[in-house]
């Protein structure tokens, strides 16, 4: 049998009614078929725990995976309420998990979600499942994400890929959640380890360009840059700001930073970007990713037609890399910065994402960080980035 795929979204501002309406909607295209494993995004306003207990309940199934988000996808566009997807499968084999401690031990719950991959190896690859893909979804303030999916990659013993999200919590910046099965909650990683006969396709882009020079980062500590150039760090988004007639301090410079995030140079490339999430007392801005001193950077914008073409680009490069399969379904990452930036236009990227798979269910969520460690790609951690997952039929 083909993997069957179904989604459903509600608004309701109860989450367990949120929860159930949506399930109720995924479950249709299911019919009798058993739900193989799922996943809850839901607004921060949202119990996330409330919510994937009520999928749990009505599917019966223990592998269900979740995040809190700074927006809610599906095809149909972007809502602050619940989104449930839900598959039907007898073609894999899966496993979720859930380990708390991500900010101070990210090398023991590596090794835990490895570990537990490698003792379904055996069995999958009997099977003929030998298609490993790991979906993971982090605390998105941790500022430990990036090290998690590194660490993770190194020790896997299996060919696999990892994709996926760190949580949000619509711009607040306070507390982001992830869950699995039954646990819930922060400063903690959740995985749904699949086995498949046929590969997950994934594509990646982001269409967003420097809008300053090169600036030097005279001193930093992990995820937390003191001086650029020498000067606080933060002296360069207030001063980017100014020039585009806003006046920025440590209270109100979340909005415009996202929106702005920072973009670290390999040579004369632009390498990746980077999410400051908070601004110090003495200047320094925190970010959602490591940044190494000595690094180059410039502050990063993008306009809505590249933005929805690398978007199309993405969805392209999932659907190449599927291979002979069709999609049965495709899970979207995406960051909120790209919310912020293309506003009433965002629905122009979902569908173009849409226009390369077709009507087939599209769900995700706008996070604080995206994971995409896969096949040609040397960087795992993303920011200002939409990764596309396609789901083999």
């Amino acid at each position: 049998m083909p993997k069957i795929i179904g989604n459903g979204r509600s608004t309701r501002k109860d989450a367990r009614l949120a929860a159930e309406e949506a399930t109720r909607e995924a479950l249709k295209s299911l019919g009798s078929a058993k739900v193989a494993f799922g996943f809850v995004f839901a607004s921060p306003t949202h119990d996330l725990g409330v919510a994937m207990m009520e999928v749990k309940l009505a599917t019966g199934c223990p592998d269900i995976l979740g995040s809190s988000t700074a927006g809610e996808l599906t095809e149909a566009g972007k809502l602050e309420g619940v989104v449930v997807m839900l598959a039907a499968s007898d073609d894999t084999q899966q496993r979720s998990g859930f380990r708390r401690g991500l900010k101070n031990d990210h090398k023991k719950l590596a090794a835990e979600f490895t570990s537990a991959a490698s003792g379904m190896k055996v069995s999958a690859r009997a099977a003929g499942l030998r298609h490993l893909t790991t979906i993971l979804l982090t605390d998105g303030l941790a500022g430990t994400g990036e090290d998690l999916v590194g660490a993770m990659f190194q020790q896997s013993t299996s060919v696999s890929q990892i994709v996926g999200g760190a949580a949000g919590d619509a711009g607040r910046f306070k507390e982001t959640m992830v869950g699995a099965g039954r646990e819930c909650g922060s400063d903690a990683a959740a995985v749904l380890q699949i086995f498949d006969a046929n590969p997950w396709g994934v594509g990646v882009g982001h269409g967003l360009r420097p809008t300053t020079k090169p600036m030097r980062v005279t001193a930093s500590n992990r995820n937390v840059i003191r001086t650029i150039d020498g000067q606080p760090a933060f002296e360069i988004y207030r001063r980017h700001a100014l020039e585009r007639g806003y006046t920025l301090n440590r209270a109100n410079a979340g909005a415009y930073m996202i929106a702005n995030e920072l973009g670290v140079h390999f040579f004369s490339a632009l390498s990746r970007a980077r999410a400051p999430l908070s601004v110090g007392e003495d200047g320094s801005l925190t970010c959602a990713a490591p940044v190494p001193e000595g690094s180059f950077v410039s502050i990063l914008d993008g306009d809505p037609v590249s933005m929805v073409a690398a978007a199309n680009a993405a969805a392209e490069e999932a659907r190449n890399n599927l291979g002979k399969c069709k999609a049965a379904g495709v899970l979207l990452f995406d960051c909120v910065c790209r919310g912020m930036i293309l506003k009433e236009e965002f629905g122009k990227e979902i569908e173009a994402v849409r226009s390369v798979f077709g009507k087939v269910p599209v769900t995700g969520f706008l996070t604080y960080g995206e994971i995409a460690q896969c096949a040609g790609r040397l960087e795992g951690w993303h920011n200002a980035t939409v990764v596309v997952v396609a789901i083999p039929a």
